[in-house]
């Protein structure tokens, strides 16, 4: 009994010699640390966001076709982070912060798609709804999103963006006029982006158009950095919409095999569902 005594009060002292790693000198810059030191140094605390696909500090791209009902998927998706439900029968454990940076849709579009969203949701629900996911919308800043490959992280943009704890970009495209992604100046400065808000734990999901059943933008392959990368697809010949999963950290073969599913948005609630 004395043994396991000790045994206990040892890792106990190792879990509270153990710090944060933004709290410890160097943090933030390229410093080498022996590995007594690095041991007892804590990342970010990652836990399941949705289901057995997301985590904290992920980087996810959901890529598609035009038509395959990315936005319908991407807003069922916000509601349930944003109110800690279940979405295409995965789970969300608690209730996130959301920032939706939306460079797609006119203000009354977003407002109309929500509504039919929320519509059979009960008010607990729609308060987590209102209270926890906020927007910056194109038509509402005067035409023009700011151009993401060019911020840096004393921008008021990065700086919100590193409150919250899910920041959605829809679509990398229209969140990056003025660039095209494609030059090396613009490619470092996205991914300086996205590697910082994963470093301090906030979760990117950003919306990609699929071009020929592949994952790119102009000649940029950003499935490289991605963490988790879904495609959303319709076989009009036999008139079926596919949920695959591309790439996924931790995911085996069989959690990223394809499936089928229908949604209905004309119908309150815009019901999903999965085969």
């Amino acid at each position: 009994m004395k043994q396991l005594d000790l045994f206990e009060n040892e890792i106990q002292a190792t879990v509270q010699a153990t710090r944060n790693a933004n709290e410890i000198d160097g943090y933030g810059s390229l410093v080498a640390k022996s590995f007594g030191e690095f041991k007892a140094i804590r990342g970010i605390a990652r836990k399941p966001l949705w289901g057995k696909y997301f985590t904290t500090g992920d980087l996810i791209e959901i890529a598609g076709q035009h038509g395959v009902g990315k936005t319908y998927w991407l807003y069922k998706l916000i509601f349930a982070l944003a109110t800690g439900t279940e979405f295409f029968k995965e789970a969300v454990p608690s209730p996130k912060k959301l920032l939706l940076l939306d460079g797609e849709l006119p203000i009354d579009d977003i407002n109309q798609r929500f509504s039919q969203i929320t519509s059979l949701a009960p008010n607990a629900q729609q308060q987590l709804l209102d209270n926890n996911f906020s927007i910056i919308n194109r038509e509402f800043s005067g035409g023009l999103m700011a151009n993401i490959c060019t911020i840096n992280e004393d921008d008021e943009l990065f700086q919100l963006m590193a409150k919250h704890d899910v920041v959605v970009i829809d679509s990398l495209k229209t969140n990056s006029f003025g660039s095209n992604i494609s030059n090396a100046d613009d490619v470092a400065g996205l991914i300086t982006m996205f590697l910082k808000l994963k470093a301090l734990g906030t979760t990117v999901i950003y919306v990609n158009h699929l071009t020929k059943n592949q994952t790119v933008l102009g000649s940029v392959d950003f499935d490289i950095i991605n963490d988790v990368t879904i495609a959303l697809s319709f076989d009009k010949n036999k008139a079926i919409r596919k949920f695959s999963v591309l790439k996924g950290r931790s995911l085996s073969e069989n959690d990223k095999a394809p499936k089928s599913y229908s949604f209905k948005p004309d119908e309150r609630g815009i019901p999903f569902t999965v085969y």
